[in-house]
């Protein structure tokens, strides 16, 4: 048996932020998501697989775009072709769409409001039971694997999840301990939700595929999907990488010189010489020891002008975009990285509740479109913004 694992594609991100970038170059990013996904397809009908596993999160709002809706269905349309079934689940972004899927084809199976099994046989004649269900909220603060079966008597039994691992606050998302799902003693748990891959659990797989393209830089690395292929008894997992940009930080430390045509120079050196053989990177680029640099040049390098030049320069190469340049000083004023850690997180669980979120911003709710984005709006990755921020540096 060999199946696909992905979850968390987010069709249509809008990459805020970046909209100052050369049109050929913004395309390119806003068009990733998609590209990531059709790497994903063409792997599967390539490696002919079995079936593959779109563990939630398919789009990036509840209002997805119609450019997005027709995307999915002609790569679904793709696979259905290739006889190769799919099998889905909405998260906490696409929830309200489990009812508006009439028109994907019929290889597209799609998990409801309750946790189901839905069973399918192999070439092989193996048998493969798959449980699982969809979002009908936004949040669902309560855990949902008791409600999952038991192992039945097929050859294999995978159970797909979109939810996060119960923390002491902040169980928003479908909330769950690793050792509920080990005890089910399915062969494999295909987990959505979390946009890092990263194995929890080995025997038996329990795994977040990761987003296939990351969005932002605290998506930074590499993004992919899961290869799962069976061997004996067991379901063995391999990570491929598909993204079509990765977002990366880099430090350089500035060269002792008055030129500041050198300065630029040495840096986009510098980029191409850490960035080699990678696949197109947005950069954070922060330049260490400026110190030894003239008062001009450090002014430049502060107010823009040299990251806008550098980005002039650099448009076309085909490699590499800088989005920020930060400047490291050496003897800095202390920064909020120097917060007590324990207090901040502590203050933060009490800070950001759907409760205390909807009285702050109720007044900003009576904007239409407003509305639509703070009711999409994602708790845990607003508290990870904000104590990034608090943390910065420059």
């Amino acid at each position: 048996m060999r199946f696909i694992h992905t979850a968390d594609l987010h069709l249509d991100s809008p990459f805020l932020g970046l909209t100052s970038m050369p049109k050929p170059l913004w395309e390119r990013v806003h068009s990733s998501t998609f590209a990531a996904f059709q790497k994903i397809v063409d792997d599967a009908i390539d490696l002919k697989v079995d079936f593959v596993l779109i563990s939630g999160d398919i789009y990036d709002r509840d209002q997805q775009s119609i450019a997005a809706t027709d995307f999915f269905i002609k790569q679904c349309e793709r696979l259905s072709q290739a006889h190769i079934p799919v099998y889905l689940l909405y998260g906490n972004h696409d929830y309200q769409i489990v009812q508006d899927a009439g028109e994907l084809p019929a290889n597209v199976h799609i998990f409801g409001n309750r946790v189901t099994t839905t069973t399918l046989t192999l070439a092989n004649h193996d048998s493969v039971a798959i449980s699982g269900f969809s979002y009908d909220q936004r949040w669902i603060q309560e855990d949902q694997v008791q409600k999952y079966p038991p192992k039945r008597n097929e050859t294999w039994h995978i159970g797909m999840l979109h939810g996060a691992v119960r923390q002491s606050q902040d169980n928003h998302y479908a909330p769950f301990a690793t050792d509920e799902l080990i005890a089910k003693n399915y062969d494999y748990w295909a987990l959505g939700h979390i946009h890092k891959h990263q194995i929890l659990n080995e025997k038996p797989p329990i795994i977040y595929s990761g987003n296939p393209q990351g969005r932002h830089k605290n998506e930074a690395g590499q993004h992919g999907y899961y290869l799962v292929e069976s061997q004996g008894n067991k379901l063995v997992p391999q990570f491929k990488p598909v993204a079509e940009i990765e977002w990366t930080s880099l430090t350089v430390n500035a060269l002792p010189t008055s030129s500041l045509a050198e300065v630029e120079r040495s840096l986009s050196q510098a980029i191409d010489d850490k960035l080699k053989n990678a696949p197109f990177q947005l950069v954070e680029l922060t330049i260490a020891n400026i110190e030894q640099l003239s008062p001009t040049i450090r002014h430049l390098l502060a107010n823009g002008d040299v990251l806008e030049h550098l980005q002039d320069q650099n448009a076309d190469n085909g490699k590499w975009w800088v989005y920020d340049l930060l400047l490291h000083q050496q003897n800095s004023l202390p920064s909020m990285t120097d917060l007590d850690e324990q207090y901040w997180q502590q203050a933060a669980q009490k800070v950001f509740t759907p409760a205390n979120i909807a009285e702050l911003t109720k007044s900003l709710a009576r904007d239409a479109d407003l509305a639509a984005k703070l009711i999409t709006l994602d708790l845990q990755q607003l508290k990870q913004a904000t104590t990034q921020l608090l943390r910065r540096e420059d």
